[in-house]
């Protein structure tokens, strides 16, 4: 997924003549970050995806998983069937899996399963557009909002805006994992 991902970005900024410095500064991205997104050597986080999407006039499930090619009102996404977000390499300090079936179009919610790493750096809170909703599978995680900290647990959920800078950061000593719905 890293590979094409930064290739779909590439692609969409060359389409539109833009230049990477633009682009970076339009989405609010470091330059060398999105040099890195494109020749696949970093993959983006959710926010960082949003924002380029954003900029760049794509839906977000087109950054992440190509052209749409179905157009239902039902979609069953088996196990294993979603993208996996391979990265150790996000500036979120997570990695993510999308749990709807590649290639659907005409979703306005993307729901992904998140997994986080209690020894990852505590990360900077992002803002993009839209709004979160984010249920804790297990573990222990902190939620950073417009800068306040909360615990959440197994079975707490949190809706947000967020256009507000928020982050999510595992704790404890094992994987935490979130099951998130982010709408943009």
């Amino acid at each position: 997924m890293r590979k094409y991902v930064g290739q779909r970005i590439q692609a969409l900024r060359e389409a539109q003549d833009m230049s990477l410095e633009q682009v970076a500064s339009l989405a609010g991205i470091d330059p060398v970050r999105l040099k890195a997104y494109e020749d696949g050597s970093a993959v983006p986080s959710i926010g960082a995806v949003i924002q380029l999407s954003r900029v760049l006039g794509s839906k977000m499930e087109g950054l992440l998983l190509g052209g749409a090619t179905v157009s239902e009102q039902l979609t069953i996404c088996r196990a294993g069937e979603g993208m996996a977000g391979d990265q150790g390499d996000t500036e979120q300090s997570y990695t993510y899996q999308s749990l709807t079936r590649p290639g659907t179009e005409g979703h306005r919610m993307e729901p992904f399963l998140l997994s986080f790493d209690p020894g990852a750096e505590k990360p900077v809170p992002i803002t993009h557009d839209g709004q979160e909703f984010c249920y804790v599978l297990s573990g222990l995680i902190e939620f950073t909002y417009d800068g306040r900290s909360f615990i959440l647990e197994p079975g707490d959920s949190v809706y947000h805006d967020a256009t507000r800078p928020h982050a999510f950061h595992g704790l404890g000593t094992t994987i935490s994992k979130m099951l998130a719905v982010v709408s943009s």
